[in-house]
């Protein structure tokens, strides 16, 4: 995904290098001749995300039946993990393997997951619904002209749908069933979470690639990610000293249902500029696209001006 979005933005090709040849950093891409080091970090704590392999090898395996070459990437929601428990670990495989057909080379796309909310009336007075879940930032929208005061559990839901109309869909279906209870009634809403799945540019890696946080995490936890992000910038700078590279580069990945969500380029800023000041150029890659956190001060591939010669003396 970097080479594509620095073949984009820069106007170059860039090819990954063999491992033999990226020496200290964690990969390696090549501009002619030219070295751009690599150094890759994760955005959240080490910890194990249970069904994320076995959803793999399974979708996989339906890529390699039905002789698709591609590389994809599923990007788990924060705070969502994959199921392991049937038959919900087969209806998961399979609106994932759907989701997958017909993508283009560089293409996203969202795909609709089943999901549950309850919701409650909870007095006849005012007109107020509290949320908590993924929908707890949409509460003054979804409390408009309802009847009465209500809660609602929306933790099914763990990323909105990019698309306005998507979410005035989903507000929708909630206010419908606000106006038909009764105060101490409840009722289940069957809505749709929406993950994103997305295909590489090229064919590497083949087949589905899962990428997320586990469920423990919370990508919202400033503190948390300005830890992380320090210690990145530190082993960059370390592979930067010890390695040979024309560019460097420190590629972040990011748990966030939207890159607008990202807590990096403030925490970036935050910093004190020396720490980093090895680094050409930071990008986070979260939501199946790449978002440029630091811009290079200068290019290897671009030639300077030359310096003008002063005219002879006469």
């Amino acid at each position: 995904m970097l080479a594509a979005w620095m073949g984009e933005r820069f106007f170059r090709t860039f090819r990954p290098a063999p491992d033999s040849d990226r020496g200290p950093f964690d990969a390696l891409l090549m501009q002619r001749d030219l070295r751009v080091g690599i150094t890759i970090g994760l955005l959240w704590d080490d910890g194990e995300t249970p069904g994320i392999p076995m959803l793999e090898a399974a979708v996989g395996g339906d890529l390699e039946a039905a002789s698709d070459t591609g590389a994809y990437v599923l990007w788990v929601p924060p705070r969502s993990g994959v199921t392991e428990r049937e038959p919900a670990a087969s209806d998961l495989r399979l609106l994932v393997s759907r989701g997958l057909g017909g993508l283009q080379p560089g293409e996203r796309r969202e795909v609709r997951i089943p999901a549950i909310l309850r919701l409650a009336k909870i007095d006849a007075g005012g007109s107020y619904i509290s949320v908590t879940g993924g929908l707890a930032s949409e509460w003054t929208h979804l409390s408009e002209n309802v009847p009465g005061a209500f809660h609602l559990d929306s933790r099914d839901i763990h990323r909105l749908p990019k698309e306005e109309a998507e979410r005035e869909i989903l507000i929708a279906a909630i206010r419908d069933r606000a106006h038909r209870l009764e105060v101490g009634e409840f009722t289940a809403v069957e809505v749709h979470d929406y993950w994103l799945v997305s295909r590489l540019s090229g064919t590497e890696p083949r087949g589905l690639t899962i990428i997320g946080a586990h469920e423990a995490f919370d990508s919202s936890d400033a503190a948390a990610v300005r830890r992380l992000l320090r210690a990145h910038v530190k082993r960059a700078e370390e592979q930067r000293y010890n390695g040979t590279a024309d560019l460097t580069a420190l590629l972040l990945v990011g748990s966030y249902a939207h890159i607008g969500d990202e807590r990096v380029t403030a925490g970036l800023r935050g910093m004190n500029p020396s720490a980093y000041g090895g680094i050409d150029l930071v990008a986070l890659v979260a939501d199946g696209l790449v978002r440029q956190v630091l811009q290079p001060r200068s290019l290897p591939w671009e030639s300077p001006a030359p310096t003008p010669i002063p005219p002879a003396a006469t």
